[in-house]
């Protein structure tokens, strides 16, 4: 079976994630894909919201794993403006599950 019967049923967003998932995919994955997505006559608009969805997940799941490591999300759809809006907020939500971790210490002192 090719790649490219394999991947024709898969969604708009499942393809960008093939994609946008860096080397969790072979090269030749990622071409059907690209070629698929060609053959379906995407609207860059449509593809922008799919990888902004893959983004947002996951930074959202390994955002940590990106800040400590310094590494740089780069995307095939979204430009730098774009991917760092999406790492911005990330970092906020990051940052506002931290503060909820945080032990309240005016619980436990002793007279």
């Amino acid at each position: 079976m090719s790649l490219l019967n394999k991947f024709s049923n898969k969604t708009t967003l499942e393809l960008v994630t093939i994609i946008e998932s860096g080397d969790d995919y072979t090269d030749p994955a990622k071409e059907a894909a690209k070629t698929i997505l060609e053959l379906k006559k995407i609207e860059e608009e449509e593809l922008k919201d799919a990888s902004k969805k893959f983004w947002t997940d996951k930074l959202n799941d390994n955002f940590k794993r990106y800040l400590l490591n310094n590494i740089k999300p780069e995307s095939k759809f979204l430009n730098t403006e774009e991917i760092s809006e999406l790492f911005k907020i990330a970092f906020e939500k990051w940052q506002e599950q931290q503060e909820t971790f945080q032990v309240d210490t005016t619980k436990y002192w002793f007279v």
